[in-house]
């Protein structure tokens, strides 16, 4: 019996000549050619299975709903959506090293429930989390064969469950950028390359890593017939929704605050050893997911592949069938690269900065489980070597129930994960709910208030207007939670911030100032400009906490 990787994937493959028969891996006969209708159907979950995905997505975020905010992310991003609302303009005064998309989303929902509208941006999360679970059951079954697709989105929204519950439950970039980021594989796997270019530029819209897809998918372009207008469909697919969007909001401030203001940010990381051990935290966590793919590792060949494959895929050239539905039979080593190159593509996107926060690793998710699928594919063929007890029973429980198995395992690890999350606070939930709530019951409705700290949560919990557009210290000092405390100051910051600021503190001194940067690396007494604004009026009311609460005594 072939295996699924040996045999033809529901496509036709060009005639293929004698001397390109000779530098090709040797191909084992498959079924027969399936008509182009029946194919179509088999390269798409059924409506059962999508329908088996969305809830399992539910249920997998159900814990998100249970607090009010699980990141200073959501927070900022609410506050922005408030502003913008109120009358702010994106990148002028209303500011953030991101891409406008996720601001937008914020905004939208906010303007459809209210300042509360949380609870509609996680509704979202839901049915972001579904489509690349769909996406990525389709993508499976493109290049592995039908028995990949519901496993394959199981094991996505398993295995994005696997995280600090922070991390998991956040409605933030990751999880919104994940279904564009497969969309633009699987439409490139389909010869659709102004639909992928598309759709990286709506990953990188979301966030700037978006754009981690072009490495697997330029060789892509520039393997087939029509390598030009492949190669040129996809550049305009990336460059034009990125270029309206510069227009719209303003070419110069779009370039700077999403391509140029990271600079420090991204160069200064922690000493090598912190960096290592977040990293590997990270993907432990991340890993688990996988457990059972783990017990299938020792039926892999990997004598026939180091001896075999060596000497016959170095004269191999693969191509990519046009319009195809996946690889041809001949190319396993083609689908290796492809993965291999989006994940190589995505732990660069996950590494860079070298912070290594949890939710980074939401990226991962796809690729990892399309090679853990074709780790399954791999050992249920006939392996060389391996433990004869558990070769038998993979052997009698053919791919479609191995795969399953494994999707099975992901689930329990994942209901391990949810559980913990139904259970966990975001750290500094309460100290924020509670600062939140004295600024506003002493302050009106309107009166600006500034929180020299790294909560912004705080100004959407307290629905007070911010004096500045610059939310967080981490702005105006280069602060992070996994950055180098060295590199923290005034000259580390977003350049130009500084004067904007001061000119922002004269104009619009806040009514209520909150001081929450005890046991920092950013003090308030060591910026004179705030020392002087404290001292011309203002009375600490309040300590929190920590964080002390100053009102302005004119207000």
């Amino acid at each position: 019996m072939p295996t699924a990787m040996h045999r033809p994937l529901r496509t036709l493959s060009p005639p293929v000549s004698a001397t390109a028969r000779a530098n090709t891996v040797e191909v084992v006969s498959g079924p027969p050619p399936v008509h182009p209708r029946a194919r179509s159907r088999l390269a798409r979950p059924s409506v059962t299975e999508s329908a088996l995905l969305c809830l399992l997505a539910l249920v997998g975020r159900l814990p998100s709903f249970r607090r009010p905010f699980w990141s200073p992310d959501e927070g900022y991003l609410a506050t922005q959506a408030t502003m913008l609302r109120n009358g702010g303009h994106l990148y002028d005064d209303v500011v953030d090293r991101k891409p406008p998309l996720m601001p937008w989303l914020y905004e939208a929902c906010f303007a459809v429930a209210g300042n509360n509208g949380l609870a509609a941006v996680r509704v979202a999360a839901v049915v972001s989390l579904s489509v690349t679970a769909v996406l990525t059951a389709r993508t499976a079954s493109l290049l592995l064969g039908a028995w990949a697709a519901l496993p394959a989105g199981v094991m996505t929204v398993a295995a994005s469950a696997a995280l600090p519950a922070p991390d998991a439950m956040a409605a933030t970039f990751e999880i919104f950028m994940l279904p564009a980021t497969v969309a633009a594989l699987y439409f490139g796997l389909k010869g659709r390359f102004l639909a992928a270019g598309l759709a990286v530029a709506l990953a990188a819209l979301t966030k700037q890593v978006g754009f981690a897809p072009l490495l697997p998918l330029i060789p892509l372009a520039l393997g087939g017939s029509r390598r030009r207008r492949d190669t040129v469909a996809l550049a305009v697919g990336v460059a034009a929704p990125v270029a309206i969007c510069a227009l719209a909001l303003g070419a110069h401030r779009f370039t700077f605050w999403v391509f140029l203001s990271s600079g420090s940010y991204a160069t200064s990381p922690l000493g090598a050893l912190h960096v290592a051990g977040r990293a590997a935290a990270g993907f432990g966590n991340l890993l688990t997911a996988f457990a059972g793919v783990a017990v299938l590792l020792p039926l892999l060949p990997w004598r026939r592949h180091s001896r075999l494959r060596s000497a016959r895929l170095r004269r191999a050239r693969p191509v990519w069938p046009r319009g195809g539905t996946g690889p041809h039979a001949s190319l396993s080593r083609t689908l290796d690269l492809l993965l291999a190159g989006w994940l190589l593509a995505s732990v660069m996107a996950v590494a860079v900065g070298w912070h290594f926060y949890g939710h980074y690793f939401l990226q991962l998710v796809p690729p990892v489980v399309l090679l853990a699928l074709r780790v399954v594919n791999a050992a249920c063929g006939t392996p060389p070597t391996g433990p004869s007890l558990l070769r038998r029973q993979v052997g009698r429980a053919g791919r479609p129930a191995t795969a399953l198995g494994v999707a099975v395992c992901s689930l329990l690890t994942a209901a391990w994960w949810t559980a913990g999350a139904w259970q966990a606070r975001p750290p500094q939930m309460d100290k924020s709910v509670a600062v939140a709530t004295f600024v506003r019951d002493h302050s009106a409705s309107g009166q600006p208030v500034f929180v020299w700290g790294m909560h912004p949560e705080i100004y959407w919990l307290s629905d007070r207007p911010p004096s500045s557009r610059y939310l967080t210290a981490g702005l105006l000092t280069n602060f992070s939670g996994g950055g180098d405390i060295r590199r923290v100051g005034p000259s580390h910051a977003v350049p130009g911030t500084w004067p904007v600021f001061r000119r922002e503190l004269a104009h619009t001194p806040p009514c209520v100032f909150v001081d929450d940067s005890l046991d920092t690396p950013y003090p308030l007494t060591d910026y004179p400009e705030l020392r002087t604004l404290l001292a011309d009026g203002y009375r600490q009311v309040a300590e929190i906490e920590g964080a002390r609460v100053y009102r302005r005594d004119v207000c």
